[in-house]
């Protein structure tokens, strides 16, 4: 299925024989076409991309394939205008043994083309401001600017053991304490000792934009994966 004029991907007149993207579709955006991904289509078996593909930010979009091979530009937001949608690339793996241009399968596969996602989520790092106790379901940090109740957030460990590490969700944000849906397990330190700074950081994983591989990648060890080429920016 190819693109043969620019337009929104949920007009017919924007594709050959006048009829959207079917599900186990081959899709070619050629060089010059430039398409607005406006719906969320059903899962693709590949997408050839030489012209441009951008996400709408009117809704929250999935595009689902197998691989995109770029060598024109795929873009979410722009440095001036983040998106503020959740925009989701899914990488599926249906169809065996696929080896696309000595890349493999289940990526985005970039020759000399232009990935460019820009959302909206910018302090994805920060240190807490005081130690949070084991049993504690509070954290105070540095800065929880911009951080949103049902965000994901990861407590760093810092013991020996790397496994104390933790994930929980923001149920509640006061200043820069934040509440949390469950209790520490462990103790995280959050001081300076002898001016050595050993604050724990604390990450936040939420994010609008996100490049993952369907659920079953779990089952077989195969992730997505993100390939750029020289030339590709």
């Amino acid at each position: 299925m190819s693109a043969v004029q620019a337009g929104q991907w949920s007009d017919p007149s924007t594709w050959a024989g006048g009829t959207v993207p079917a599900a186990g579709d081959l899709v070619s955006i050629g060089e010059g076409m430039d398409v607005v991904l406006d719906v969320s289509p059903p899962a693709l078996n590949g997408v050839n991309l030489d012209g441009k593909l951008s996400f709408s930010n009117e809704h929250d979009l999935e595009l689902t394939t197998e691989w995109i091979l770029m060598r024109g530009e795929l873009q979410i937001g722009s440095e001036n205008r983040p998106h503020t949608r959740n925009a989701t690339i899914t990488l599926t793996d249906t169809i065996p043994d696929e080896n696309i241009m000595g890349m493999g399968d289940r990526g985005i596969m970039i020759m000399g083309g232009v990935l460019s996602l820009y959302g909206d989520r910018e302090n994805a790092w920060t240190k807490l401001a005081a130690t949070a106790e084991a049993g504690s379901s509070h954290i105070e940090v540095l800065d929880a600017g911009g951080w949103r109740v049902g965000d994901t957030i990861v407590l760093a460990s810092t013991d020996f053991n790397p496994r104390q590490a933790e994930k929980r969700v923001v149920t509640a944000i006061n200043g820069n304490t934040v509440s949390l849906d469950q209790p520490l397990e462990y103790m995280h330190f959050g001081a300076i000792t002898f001016g050595v700074d050993e604050r724990g950081e604390v990450g936040l994983l939420t994010r609008n934009i996100k490049v993952q591989a369907s659920a079953d990648a779990e089952d077989s060890w195969f992730g997505g994966h993100i390939m750029a080429m020289a030339g590709s920016t």
